[in-house]
């Protein structure tokens, strides 16, 4: 049992890591937002060649800033063990290896618009994602060393920086869309160039600005992360990439659910694909909120372990877990009771042309709406798995509950069985549920001091 000032300390040593992660988060959703928005004023052909773009980008981005990512509990774990050095060694090897894969992410996105013409996508369209990607690919060493940066710091408790410079990085990134894509300032109107020109530079000063509070402040040990970065280790490189294939595959399988589902949703048409974007957008606002509190647990779980507390560890991992079914319940509500008042803020309610999405969004809100808590318990039950360094077994248990009984469940209740969007989104809340059930047992098994003993 754990006493009920404990739990207190738990919960704002949690909340400590877990707020400013959170808000960072919901920052780059804002980026994400307002690169739509500012795009979506050069028209439908450069709005929907961006969207692809950046989802094809970003996607790939995701799951190898997962594997970066592993910088964060190894690094807690030392920090917890009084290894400061060790830490930074770690966090520099983490910063080369992200270098490392920026040269086959950019070689990757580089061919993507010879594989979109070979799939049969029409060549004007493939010609202006080409476009956006050989602009924004720019920034792939920055996003993926930002990555690694942002998991030192974390893996500190030092979150607050995180979110300051990702706070500027929207502002940063709205001006330079409106210099780059509109040509302000003297600047040439690049089109859709300029916006992922801008994504680019952005990610570069976003990069540079977390290089440098690292580098100004001495207790982060700045001179040891640059050795580490230097001096290639085996044990710590294995280490990282042991933990963190995995931690890019779980992302990389639920990523591609959702956009699988996503491109099953347009062959309902347009409306459903419409409403399919609206939903998803709002729940991905949410979704920001509980991953914050799964990477506090991350930290939270790697710092007692490393200080040999597994008690300690355990309520870390059951305090997060309340946060993020609490937070998910409250969404929950949201959802289920201003369906109509959240779609008016993405299209006109009022226009009949509108009324088929309407409908749509209607229905899928409601779905979302139910699967909110056990999408809340996924997240944070494998951020609280990463943290006990338990990730190739959550992997597996990911890709069959998302994959296997998600996607799979999707396709048929929505052709086979005929129920379209809304058996899509029935398949989508059966594999989250799924992986819920499946990652919150493992945790159990993994992290409970009374099932060890048992």
């Amino acid at each position: 049992m754990h006493s009920r000032s404990a739990v207190v300390t738990e919960l704002r040593a949690t909340l400590a890591i877990a707020v400013p992660l959170a808000a960072a988060n919901l920052a780059q959703m804002a980026i994400g937002f307002t690169n739509t928005v500012m795009v979506g004023r050069l028209g439908g052909v450069p709005l929907a060649a961006a969207g692809l773009g950046a989802s094809l980008y970003f996607t790939i981005g995701i799951a190898l800033q997962g594997i970066v990512s592993a910088v964060a509990p190894l690094a807690a774990h030392a920090f917890g063990a009084g290894d400061r050095d060790g830490a930074a060694r770690i966090a520099g090897q983490g910063l080369a290896l992200a270098l490392l894969f920026a040269l086959p992410f950019v070689a990757v996105i580089m061919t993507f618009d010879s594989l979109l013409l070979w799939f049969g996508y029409d060549a004007a369209l493939a010609a202006e994602i080409r476009r956006f990607q050989r602009a924004i690919v720019w920034g792939a060493p920055a996003m993926l060393g930002f990555a690694a940066l942002r998991s030192f710091l974390a893996a500190q408790a030092r979150t607050r920086p995180i979110m300051l410079v990702l706070f500027g990085g929207v502002a940063a990134n709205a001006g330079l869309n409106w210099v780059l894509i509109y040509g302000h300032l003297g600047a040439p109107a690049l089109g859709i160039a300029g916006a992922g020109y801008a994504s680019a530079t952005n990610s570069w000063i976003m990069f540079g600005t977390l290089a440098g509070t690292i580098l100004l402040t001495p207790s982060l040990s700045a001179a040891s992360v640059l050795r580490g970065a230097a001096a290639w280790r085996a044990s710590d490189i294995r280490a990282i990439l042991r933990l963190g294939l995995p931690i890019g595959g779980i992302f990389a399988l639920e990523i591609g659910s959702f956009v699988g589902t996503g491109v099953l949703m347009g062959l309902l048409g347009a409306p459903a694909l419409a409403a399919n974007q609206i939903v998803n957008n709002c729940i991905g606002f949410t979704f920001m909120v509980t991953f914050g509190i799964a990477q506090a647990s991350t930290v939270r779980i790697a710092f007692e372990r490393g200080a040999g507390r597994s008690d300690a560890a355990w309520r870390a991992a059951v305090v997060a877990l309340g946060l993020g079914a609490s937070f998910m319940v409250v969404a929950s509500l949201v959802l289920w009771a201003a369906p109509r008042a959240i779609i008016a803020v993405y299209i006109d309610i009022d226009d009949a042309a509108n009324r088929e999405v309407i409908a749509i969004a209607l229905r899928l809100f409601m779905i979302a709406a139910l699967f909110q808590v056990v999408d809340g318990l996924q997240a944070v039950a494998a951020g609280a798995l990463r943290g006990y360094r338990d990730t190739a077994i959550p992997m597996l248990l990911a890709g069959l509950g998302y994959w296997g009984l998600g996607f799979a469940g999707s396709w048929v209740l929505a052709f086979p069985l005929g129920y379209g969007a809304v058996g899509l989104w029935w398949g989508i809340a059966f594999g989250t549920a799924a992986v819920a059930v499946l990652l919150t047992l493992r945790l159990r098994r993994v992290g409970s001091p009374a099932r060890r003993m048992g």
